[in-house]
């Protein structure tokens, strides 16, 4: 049976998750709806290039912040692994699935990083540096990134000394971001051609 303040904390997690930092922030700075502007996703790098790079780092920050406040509550509670684990999943639904704007919501890629960063940071920031030369090389954002979540659980489980367990649980966020992806592409895919977004 869940523990009522478990419970909490995950209810707590999807409803902070679920603040649109990136939208309000669009809203705000230049008065636009990022569901139907550049490519059509409510996330930061959407912010970046249809507001501006000030706008979109803030809201980057903003989303990453998610995953740290999960990470934060987890140890309020003095939760357990999976029960941590419970907990960053739940604010990067929030953030995915956000019940403030009816389920329209990012990627959210840049809230996991939030929650794996206070996890075991040093592994995020040697799979960032790996994914900041794949990108100078590519040139392309999502070829970039590809290599540098295939590197991630591999440092985890093989430098770091993670267990099993947070290897796979690692492995389950990223899927939930890929299949996250896989749903937007059609809408996604629509409004680059009404915007005539053309970054790769």
């Amino acid at each position: 049976m869940l523990r009522p303040e478990f419970l909490g904390a995950i209810i707590f997690c999807y409803l902070f998750g679920s603040i649109p930092f990136s939208f309000l922030v669009a809203r705000w700075a230049k008065g636009i709806d990022l569901r139907t502007s550049g490519e059509g996703n409510v996330g930061a790098r959407n912010v970046w290039h249809s507001v501006g790079k000030v706008y979109g780092f803030i809201s980057g920050f903003l989303d990453f912040s998610k995953g740290v406040v999960a990470w934060a509550a987890a140890q309020l509670l003095a939760l357990d692994s999976p029960e941590i684990w419970a907990l960053g999943l739940a604010a990067v639904i929030g953030h995915a699935f956000p019940v403030f704007l009816k389920g329209r919501g990012g990627k959210g890629a840049a809230t996991a990083m939030g929650f794996i960063f206070c996890l075991s940071p040093f592994p995020l920031i040697i799979a960032g540096a790996f994914m900041g030369l794949a990108f100078i090389i590519f040139r392309d954002f999502h070829l970039a990134v590809a290599p540098g979540m295939a590197l991630l659980p591999l440092l985890w489980l093989f430098v770091f000394n993670k267990s099993w367990t947070d290897v796979v649980l690692l492995l389950a966020m990223f899927l939930f971001l890929g299949l996250k992806r896989w749903i937007d592409e059609p809408y996604m895919r629509k409004i680059k051609s009404q915007t005539g977004w053309n970054k790769s």
